[in-house]
């Protein structure tokens, strides 16, 4: 089984990770990401996280393998990303599986 870590975003966002024993994949752009998902998605890492910006670049490869056992693929705010991705994929998640939005937002005065 996979139990490597990976982590391909900006390199400001995913500098951190190194020092934990992640295998940090720096990006200079989110589309440089498609040259490196080849490897990562092949099953050599059990969890991969992404930045926001690169699973836009990405969702459908992403899409592609969500049945799959390995990688788990998760969505993580990128240095100056206004976040948002992860907190949508999850409320659709939790749509899917209970049938409705349990996610209530405050109404801004």
């Amino acid at each position: 089984m996979a139990e490597k870590v990976a982590i391909i975003g900006d390199s400001t966002s995913v500098a951190g990770f190194r020092p934990l024993g992640v295998a940090v994949f720096p990006v200079a752009e989110p589309a440089d990401a498609h040259a490196i998902w080849p490897e990562v998605a092949s099953g050599a890492y059990g969890i991969v996280f992404v930045t926001e910006p690169v699973y836009a670049e990405l969702a459908e490869e992403i899409a592609a393998i969500a049945d799959r056992p390995v990688p788990a693929v998760t969505v993580i705010p990128g240095a100056g990303s206004p976040g948002g991705v992860g907190e949508a994929k999850l409320a659709r998640a939790i749509e899917r599986a209970v049938g409705t939005s349990t996610l209530i937002r405050e109404e801004e005065a």
